[in-house]
């Protein structure tokens, strides 16, 4: 197999449709730019979009074989054990926001799903993680619902060309954990300069939604 091009250019301008404001071309220019990058915000902020996209124009440039995508497995819940059919089969419903993502930032509707079978497009559920190597880009979804062990595999996973891209809102936490992997990067980006965050506040979806967080959690 050919050797994507590594060679990363600081470029903010992005070869796909969907249109970025300027906090997230901001958020785009760190995951271009540094080797793991943490993007927070609340419901609607575009975050996963930001992410998404991010992932997409490096795999179209040639810059990486393939993009992967984790998350935890669990929802309002729900534990991966208590989904039926085979790991493939059982991760798949917690690739759809992903994909969907993807999706809008293209104009063929055929291109996501052949770049899935195509294997362009990867899950690599958290369980299954020890002994991988990171080389082309991992985008860590919903990282609020994953533990701190869990984020620090994860983290340590990180190859020599590799990414890694983590997103989500300790806001929406459906777990117990005191301490999140969400919170536990964040952290790390405070003691490790190499590690970059940035908090998304514009809200890109109806303002009854920004409305609705305001009254749950305060402003």
């Amino acid at each position: 197999m050919k050797e994507p091009n590594r060679q990363r250019k600081n470029e903010i301008k992005a070869i796909n449709v969907l249109q970025l404001n300027e906090e997230q071309k901001e958020a785009k220019r760190l995951i271009i730019e540094n080797q793991i990058v943490i993007v927070t915000g609340r419901a609607g902020s575009g975050k996963s979009l930001v992410c998404a996209q991010a992932a997409l124009d490096f795999l179209k440039k040639k810059e990486v074989n393939c993009i992967w995508n984790t998350r935890a497995a669990i929802e309002v819940g729900k534990s991966l054990g208590f989904l039926p059919g085979e790991l493939n089969e059982k991760f798949n419903p917690y690739m759809e926001a992903f994909i969907e993502n993807l999706s809008k930032c293209c104009t063929n509707p055929t291109e996501i799903p052949q770049l899935v079978k195509d294997e362009k497009i990867k899950a690599m559920p958290v369980q299954f993680i020890r002994g991988k190597t990171i080389d082309d880009i991992l985008i860590v979804e919903e990282a609020q619902n994953l533990t701190k062990a869990e984020m620090l595999a994860i983290l340590t996973r990180l190859g020599k060309t590799g990414k890694i891209v983590i997103n989500g809102d300790n806001e929406q936490q459906d777990t117990k954990e005191s301490i999140t992997g969400l919170s536990y990067a964040i952290e790390l980006s405070k003691k490790i300069e190499e590690i970059k965050w940035i908090k998304l506040k514009e809200n890109h979806r109806s303002d009854l939604v920004g409305k609705i967080l305001d009254y749950e959690y305060g402003n």
